[in-house]
């Protein structure tokens, strides 16, 4: 009811930014009815189900929104292709932008690590309850990494980890909070993004792989997705693909500190020059302005 007390102020505005949420049918014909301009962003694969498959319900009311708005921005490739799909199956001429994720690279940024001195290298990952999952496919692979290495596992909680796969890796589970995350993420010597190659990982937009670059930390990442536009493998991070490649590729890193830092500071220079917060505040404010430019109708 609090929402639908706030949309009687839509009229008031030039334009109204829905992010990610799918509205049904009813609360989506009042919002568009309210709104001078529409604009839908989203940076995440929302027209299919946790598991990647196809869902009739997020694929209709991902096909309303596509249909109610002025503007739909999408966070990389394969999000704009399928948003281009779904207007062309709905004889729709809407605009259909990219806009990448944005990093802080000011809150982000190397040097802010208090770890001490060590000769052991900490391999970090940061995630969440949903993607957890995910860390357990390299277990195997870090539990046979040569030479002093631990891992340090950030994530709002353990459920769905199985750190038994780790054999002798010693590891750290430290709770995620917005608070400590930038400092925490700062002490991982090589971050982690491994991901099966699905519909909904081919949708996620590279925030993981973009704060372990801003930090100057090499990030290790599955060639899913938007990492192949992000990450040049072997320049500004890596990209293995076969459970071999992450062997040979986190063995390397563990055992040469200069590599670490050559491959972090042409990761943090990516993500400084292309994917900074202002950078892509400064496009996205150009969309805004064109979206809510006042309609031009022909005599």
């Amino acid at each position: 009811m609090a929402r639908f007390w706030f949309y009687r102020q839509l009229p008031q505005f030039d334009a109204v930014f829905i992010q990610q949420k799918t509205l049904d049918p009813i609360e989506l014909r009042i919002v568009r009815s309210l709104s001078s301009r529409l604009i839908f962003d989203m940076d995440d694969a929302i027209m299919f189900d946790g598991h990647g498959q196809f869902c009739r319900r997020r694929s209709r009311r991902f096909a309303a929104m596509i249909r109610a708005a002025d503007l739909v921005i999408c966070g990389n490739q394969f999000l704009s292709d399928r948003t281009v799909e779904c207007a062309a199956n709905l004889c729709l001429s809407s605009p259909i932008t990219i806009l990448p994720t944005a990093i802080d690279t000011c809150r982000f940024r190397p040097g802010l690590s208090s770890k001490k001195k060590s000769d052991v290298v900490t391999i970090g990952w940061t995630g969440s309850r949903s993607t957890n999952p995910y860390l357990n496919s390299i277990f195997p692979i870090l539990a046979a990494v040569r030479g002093p290495a631990e891992l340090k596992v950030m994530s709002d909680t353990t459920e769905g980890l199985d750190f038994s796969q780790l054999g002798p890796m010693p590891y750290r589970f430290v709770k995620w909070s917005a608070e400590s995350e930038v400092a925490e993420t700062a002490e991982f010597d090589i971050g982690l993004m491994p991901l099966p190659d699905d519909n909904g990982t081919r949708g996620k937009c590279g925030c993981k792989a973009l704060q372990y670059m801003a930090l100057g930390i090499p990030a290790v990442c599955s060639p899913v997705g938007v990492n192949c536009d992000i990450i040049q493998h072997g320049c500004n991070g890596f990209l293995p693909e076969t459970p071999q490649d992450w062997t040979n590729t986190l063995d390397k890193l563990v055992a040469d500190a200069r590599l670490r830092q050559q491959t972090g500071m042409a990761g943090r220079s990516t993500a400084d020059s292309e994917y900074s917060l202002r950078e892509v505040v400064s496009r996205l404010a150009e969309l805004l302005e064109q979206v809510a430019q006042p309609r031009r109708y022909s005599a």
